[in-house]
């Protein structure tokens, strides 16, 4: 029993953290599940040219640190982000993108942020995502309403609890489904619930910074 607890424990800590994105600095996304007052309207374009690197500053553990990103614009996919080229290495195929960790095993990465398009409108993708979820993981949260700060309204998933065929927790993950033309951009964060205060908040601020074309 005392183990269940503890798993319970370290599941709800990973998790919190990976919401704890919503008040950061820098990595300004909102939960609107409630309903806002905001205009819904993408109002952020940065404008930056395919490749260019800049600086930015994101909160880690209630402190600023500057973060190297690199801008990406993927027509196939249909988004441009910004991401660590320092810590995450880019690959997959123009219709699958990955940005994953350097320190993780390139055969089976634990912390990295997965692109991909989906056709279907933002109902029928979220039911798709979240019965391909059920199969992994233990306990999936109940779909949110959430506003990136580039991309605008989307839905946003959570999961939690260990995957299906692990003993205790070791993973987690946060999906974005983000209408686009056609279909759906699907955004998903993975981390280990250890690295929910490191990966996770810089991938969820990754995951902030996309932008759909043409929304």
């Amino acid at each position: 029993m005392k183990r269940k607890k503890n798993a319970r424990a370290i599941v709800a800590v990973g998790v919190s953290v990976l919401m704890m994105v919503t008040t950061l600095v820098g990595c300004t996304g909102k939960d609107t599940s409630a309903g806002s007052s905001e205009p819904s309207a993408v109002e952020s374009v940065t404008g930056r040219q395919d490749g260019e690197r800049f600086e930015a500053v994101i909160q880690m553990e209630g402190m600023d640190e500057t973060v190297r990103y690199e801008h990406v614009r993927n027509e196939t996919v249909g988004y441009e982000l910004d991401y660590d080229y320092e810590l995450l290495e880019r690959r997959g195929t123009p219709d699958h993108e990955q940005f994953v960790s350097r320190l993780d095993d390139p055969e089976k990465p634990d912390n990295y942020i997965e692109l991909t398009f989906r056709k279907g409108d933002e109902e029928t993708v979220t039911a798709s995502v979240k019965t391909e979820l059920s199969k992994k993981y233990k306990q999936v949260e109940a779909e949110q309403q959430f506003r990136l700060d580039s991309a605008g309204e989307c839905t946003r998933i959570v999961t939690s609890g260990a995957r299906k065929n692990k003993a205790l927790p070791d993973s987690l993950m946060t999906v974005y489904i983000i209408p686009a033309a056609g279909g759906c951009l699907v955004a998903s964060v993975h981390c280990t619930v250890e690295s929910a205060e490191g990966f996770g908040v810089r991938l969820n601020c990754i995951a902030n910074t996309i932008f759909v074309p043409g929304k």
